[in-house]
């Protein structure tokens, strides 16, 4: 197990710093479930450290200790980072711009430059976007297989309506042998809020142009277990440890 993985930060600066991770802390960051949700395992009984069944939330996971669940191994990922920002409208999801437009890395340090961005964002649409240097999360996150639900509010030059909801739960054809359906649909008089799961090439503005409506604004709200909340338009954040968890959870990377 990777050796800065067990730097507990939850020590106070003048006791003594004890060996090893809290069991709960140590399997929240492997993906487990969040904090609660894994105290409430290891209650159960279901964790085991080198073949001992604990219950103890006190017991402390060492370097090379073997953890299971349900007598499945747990191990501990490498510590990698994951970010979320709010991308305005106007700048493109790529790192250089050939043109010279505003890129979302123009809203990021030089020390997060390395990240890659997961599930584009197009030029006009604003939003919810993810990066990490974690290939095989970004990976998951994106491919169809995984069905990770993304959260939009669009706003239409006309109302969708009933009739248009149902389109576009059905499914509409964008043309060249492709085929969109949203995973659900809430419509109000302001915005609707639609989710898809496949994240094809602008895949919910060529839906909107299937059922006759003109996309105004197009934001990403959700993505998976993460909310955009009220982060603000360029801004960006560091998931906790509990999104982390969540989020390596919903991918099945346990």
């Amino acid at each position: 197990m990777d050796e800065e993985f067990f730097e507990d930060q939850e020590i106070e600066q003048d006791e003594p710093a004890p060996e090893g991770m809290r069991i709960n802390k140590f399997l929240a960051l492997c993906g487990v479930g969040s904090r609660r949700s894994v105290e409430e395992t290891v209650r159960a009984g279901r964790v085991s450290i080198n073949g001992e069944l604990i219950s103890d939330l006190g017991r402390r996971v060492l370097q090379g200790d073997q953890v299971t669940v349900d007598g499945k191994p747990v191990r501990a990922p490498h510590k990698y980072t994951v970010l979320v920002l709010n991308k305005p409208a106007g700048c493109v999801s790529t790192r250089i711009d050939p043109e010279g437009r505003e890129t979302v890395y123009d809203f990021l340090p030089p020390v997060f430059r390395n990240l890659r961005n997961v599930g584009r964002l197009d030029l006009q649409s604003r939003g919810l976007l993810l990066f990490t240097d974690d290939g095989d999360l970004a990976f998951r996150l994106t491919h169809p297989s995984f069905e990770i639900r993304r959260t939009y509010n669009i706003w239409t030059d006309r109302p969708i309506g009933p009739e248009g909801r149902a389109e576009l739960l059905q499914g509409v054809d964008l043309g060249e042998g492709e085929w969109g359906a949203a995973k659900a649909v809430k419509v109000d008089e302001e915005k609707t809020e639609i989710t898809l799961v496949e994240g094809k090439n602008r895949e919910l503005r060529r839906m909107m142009q299937a059922i006759g409506r003109r996309v105004r604004d197009l934001k990403r709200v959700s993505f998976g277990p993460l909310h955009l909340g009220d982060l603000a338009a360029g801004d960006f954040r560091e998931l906790s440890e509990d999104e982390m968890a969540e989020l390596y959870h919903s991918v099945g990377m346990i």
